[in-house]
């Protein structure tokens, strides 16, 4: 009886840990070569971001947008919007804190984060949702400390949810 008991024991140690390590899967891996097909079909290119070393694939009707001081002061560098939508909008933002500290305030706020290898490059996938209008987020951490995200509103309608499919997709280190 004793020899069962350990046995069973055993069991639920060996059940428990397996759980347990299988509720830590690997980060989502997303390649740029399993979208190029589809970027093909937009009529865009290549840009650099900044002076951030990496680049994204951005669809022609996406044009650089003015950025008011006060955005520029809060460390947004880049947003693009599209004549079609006003509320469809792409940006990129310095954050001044590290990966660890953005994530830990995104999950105080009670924001589900993914984890994700974007183009080889870790990073976290996150979204917003304000006033009926979703913006879908990637957050890296730098080299210097801080951490850059990506932001893409009206992620959730279409034609945008195809096309930033295929630029969040595109971001990747510019060579």
């Amino acid at each position: 009886m004793k020899k069962l008991f350990a046995v069973m024991m055993a069991l639920c140690v060996m059940l428990t840990a397996a759980a347990a390590f299988a509720g830590e899967a690997a980060p989502t891996a997303v390649n740029w070569s399993d979208h190029e097909a589809d970027a093909a079909k937009i009529e865009g290119q290549f840009a650099n971001v900044g002076e951030t070393g990496l680049k994204m694939f951005v669809p022609a009707e996406f044009k650089a947008a003015g950025i008011p001081q006060e955005t520029l002061d809060a460390g947004t560098f880049l947003v693009l919007k599209t004549e079609k939508n006003d509320k469809a909008v792409v940006n990129a933002q310095i954050v001044e804190t590290g990966i660890d500290t953005f994530k830990a305030g995104l999950e105080k706020e009670g924001k589900t984060l993914w984890e994700m290898v974007l183009n080889g490059l870790p990073c976290t996938q996150f979204s917003v949702q304000a006033e009926g209008v979703t913006t879908v987020c990637f957050a890296f951490g730098t080299e210097k400390g801080t951490t850059l995200v990506f932001s893409f509103t009206l992620a959730d309608q279409e034609p945008y949810t195809s096309l930033y499919k295929v630029m969040a997709a595109s971001i990747q280190a510019a060579q």
